[in-house]
């Protein structure tokens, strides 16, 4: 326990010293994470890593930056896409090892994993530390609520035979955890436009991060995969201290928040 303290407070000192600076430094950041989780997303899914197909997958996450980075226009960036797309369904003829399951998979890796940073990385750039970081706030809110109170009063599974741990009694602790905190911060810093708009924001970055942990539990248990890495000792890899944000950000993006 306390080595996975001390790494975690080693992680959150990591990420915030490049989201403070913000700019640049931190889509080149953000960008570097997404490569990371891809590589692990990768190993989870079992395609031959450093090959043809993992860098294509490499290319598209940076695809996605690509407006971000390069200043391409969003024309050029979905005719890229669509070659992408082309690739992959192309390579399942010719490769009697890669199904079109297979390129489906890393297909939706690609936009999955590539979308959710890009969407970070932009709200740093257009929203602020300040809007962005009680997002991030309350993903760790929803995170602790849904956790201390599943343990304490969870008695009704909410996903067995994706995550047996996880209860209906954590899961609404969470968004009500996650309600407290937002309406907090909101009356003390007022980073948001409203009261409603607090509401809002902090629904969907509770729910969807709550989802976006089960989709990736989901995957981990059909590969058969305990932890998509072991970067931090006892917090598993990169993914599996990620995968909430990216659907959070991804479902800011939806309501058109981002």
């Amino acid at each position: 326990m306390k080595q996975r303290i001390i790494f975690g407070i080693l992680m959150a000192v990591l990420f915030l010293i490049p989201f403070y600076v913000g700019g640049y430094f931190f889509t080149f950041f953000t960008l570097a994470l997404a490569l990371m989780v891809f590589y692990e997303y990768s190993t989870i899914i079992k395609i031959r890593l450093f090959g043809t197909k993992f860098f294509v997958g490499i290319f598209g996450i940076i695809l996605m930056f690509s407006p971000l980075l390069f200043d391409w226009n969003s024309q050029l960036q979905i005719r890229v896409l669509l070659a992408l797309v082309v690739f992959f369904i192309t390579t399942t003829v010719f490769n009697r090892g890669f199904s079109i399951e297979k390129a489906g998979t890393v297909l939706i890796g690609v936009l999955y994993i590539g979308f959710g940073f890009e969407s970070m990385a932009e709200a740093r750039l257009d929203r602020g530390a300040e809007w962005t970081f009680v997002v991030l706030l309350t993903i760790w809110a929803t995170d602790s609520g849904a956790y201390f109170i599943g343990k304490q009063f969870g008695k009704n599974k909410l996903a067995q035979a994706i995550s047996p741990n996880k209860t209906i009694e954590g899961a609404l602790g969470g968004i009500i955890t996650a309600l407290v905190i937002g309406f907090s911060l909101q009356a003390a810093l007022g980073a948001y436009q409203s009261y409603m708009n607090t509401l809002i924001i902090t629904l969907v970055v509770s729910v969807a991060g709550q989802v976006g942990d089960l989709v990736e539990s989901g995957l981990k248990r059909h590969y058969g995969v305990k932890d998509s890495g072991r970067i931090f000792p006892g917090h598993g890899g990169v993914f599996d201290r990620l995968d909430s944000w990216i659907f959070v950000f991804i479902g800011l993006k939806l309501i058109g928040v981002i």
